[in-house]
């Protein structure tokens, strides 16, 4: 039950989601594919302002869910949700983009 608790307090401090966010935002510049660890980072940066918001009352309180879990799965979604719009940007990048020569001697 301890344990349980502690997650609680955790899941509901926007400082969690912070340093959670920080930590994902350096493992992506040490990584740099902008698949994986940037949307978990973004998210997480996301839940760490909905969460501030809501204990500074500007939000209402049932803006966010009871139990501590359900921040995660908004948090995964969120993740999720980011990461379909990074590809595609970057499809998008990749179809606008002028085509480079194969030739390496093209100046």
């Amino acid at each position: 039950m301890n344990i349980y608790l502690t997650l609680t307090l955790l899941a509901y401090q926007p400082q969690t989601w912070v340093i959670l966010g920080i930590a994902f935002l350096l493992l992506e510049m040490t990584d740099g594919s902008k698949i994986f660890f940037l949307p978990l980072g973004v998210s997480a940066q996301i839940i760490a302002l909905i969460v501030y918001l809501v204990n500074e009352s500007i939000l209402p309180h049932s803006f966010i869910p009871a139990a501590w879990y359900w921040l995660i799965v908004y948090w995964i979604c969120i993740a999720i949700l980011a990461t379909l719009l990074l590809v595609q940007l970057r499809k998008y990048k990749k179809a606008n983009a002028p085509e480079e020569p194969d030739d390496i001697n093209n100046y």
